[in-house]
């Protein structure tokens, strides 16, 4: 028996989960301070965004082109980011302004948006209103999240970046969807009735705690020296100096032609399953919280897959096999998304334990050791400035086609399928840029091998 739990004990040591995390050494405790965050901040972002908040919204009477409003209009606040380095390069430590800052935009973000609807009673004044205050928590977080990421990069250096994202995702996936789960069939329990907007509204209460968790939990890891090749503060640095890593700038532009395609549908996905399809909380989070599973069955496949392949033609693999999916979910309707919904999710399920962790990862492939905020801010802006063009896009072209219906082969298609089957055509391209360019934006140290 002893020798038993003795195999067992060494067995622990030498897995991927014990090296990734652990409370003995340094950097791996810093992960596990990463991974109790990311559940933290999962959870405070299910229950008061997602699909809670789109009900949270409906509830209050705003449409669907005006939610695409209040969603889009404040990511354009990410081209802070490049006054980040401004004010975070002044700092030899970050952490508690940072820590500050990170409170405070939840503060405004969660409470502030919940508060709003008993103060204002138009539906212009709210859209307005949460539009100005998500607005304002977006701009102090376009400023904090490059010092974040700065902050965080010695703990994820290459040989560790796969394993702790896989991993973190299906943890993450398992406590955060679990938990919602049992909270969206409290919801639903009270669909129809004033009752769901309360429990809701406890939701995002119950949000905040979580969040101001996450901000303290983010906040134990070690802050390492940041290295930087210039004593002075250059703005322009931001746009300079990624021309001159050329497998950095060219790794950030097919990720942003990436969220230009994936993004198109971020504000209206939902409302078009709970009013248009007639899927019901408990439905979305019930799939969502199987995700889990296909890591156990599905991440070491997917992480031999990328130990020979790679991040880029990895990349390229997921994306050319995920894009057809997009397709298939622009056919689901009220008739045939019991088996076609379904189906189309899980098949995402099992492409996304893969294509998260390669997108989660790209940001550090060729991220350089010295001036890592400016690189870090190129990038932020680039990917959300992709991001609000295509939720922006996408919300004008709902408010362009309104209630027509394009017949496509003789199906009838509204508008949010339409943008559904044009991510799936952007994610074909991404994949097919990915595998072709994939020698020329390896990082050195494997092309070499």
């Amino acid at each position: 028996m002893n020798e038993y739990l003795h195999a067992i004990k060494i067995k622990w040591r030498n897995s991927a989960f014990a090296r990734t995390f652990n409370l003995t050494d340094e950097k791996a405790k810093g992960r596990s301070c990463f991974l109790a965050s990311s559940i933290l901040s999962s959870l405070a972002a299910q229950l008061s965004g997602g699909v809670f908040y789109t009900g949270f919204l409906l509830s209050f009477g705003i449409n669907i082109v005006n939610i695409g409003i209040i969603t889009f209009v404040p990511t354009i606040t990410r081209l802070l980011s490049m006054f980040s380095p401004l004010i975070l390069e002044r700092f030899r430590s970050r952490k508690v302004f940072l820590t500050v800052m990170g409170i405070l935009a939840n503060i405004i973000n969660i409470l502030g948006v919940t508060l709003l609807p008993d103060i204002i009673t138009s539906e212009t004044g709210r859209v307005i209103g949460f539009t100005l205050l998500v607005t304002i928590s977006s701009a102090i977080s376009a400023i904090i999240d490059p010092g974040y990421s700065a902050w965080h990069a010695p703990y994820l250096p290459n040989e560790i970046r796969g394993d702790y994202f896989t991993l973190s995702s299906g943890v993450n996936s398992f406590v955060t969807q679990g938990v919602v789960l049992i909270l969206s069939l409290v919801a639903d329990s009270f669909a129809g009735s004033p009752r769901q907007l309360e429990i809701i509204t406890g939701f995002r209460y119950a949000a905040l705690v979580l969040a101001i968790m996450h901000i303290l939990v983010l906040a134990i890891p070690k802050e390492y020296p940041y290295e930087q090749s210039d004593s002075k503060i250059k703005l322009s640095n931001i746009f300079i100096l990624p021309f001159k890593s050329k497998k950095f700038l060219w790794t950030v532009l097919l990720i942003g032609f990436y969220y230009l395609g994936a993004s198109l549908t971020n504000a209206s996905i939902n409302i078009f399953l709970l009013q248009d399809v007639g899927v019901t909380y408990s439905q979305i989070n019930l799939i969502n919280a199987v995700y889990f599973m296909f890591f156990i069955f599905f991440g070491k496949m997917w992480k031999k897959v990328l130990k020979k392949y790679s991040w880029f033609k990895t990349l390229a693999i997921a994306m050319l096999l995920q894009g057809p999916t997009f397709i298939m979910y622009a056919f689901v309707t009220a008739e045939n998304y019991t088996w076609l919904w379904f189906t189309v999710r899980l098949l995402q399920h099992v492409l996304g334990v893969v294509s998260n962790t390669v997108i989660a990862s790209m940001l550090y492939v060729n991220l350089p050791d010295t001036d890592r905020t400016y690189y870090v801010s190129f990038y932020n802006i680039v990917i959300h400035m992709s991001s609000f063009l295509s939720m922006m896009l996408g919300t004008m072209f709902l408010s362009w086609m309104g209630d027509n219906v394009l017949n496509v082969f003789g199906f009838k298609m509204a508008g949010v399928p339409v943008l559904l089957a044009i991510t799936g055509i952007a994610e074909v391209i991404v994949g097919i840029l990915s595998w072709k360019f994939n020698d020329k934006l390896l990082p050195d140290d494997l092309s070499k091998r």
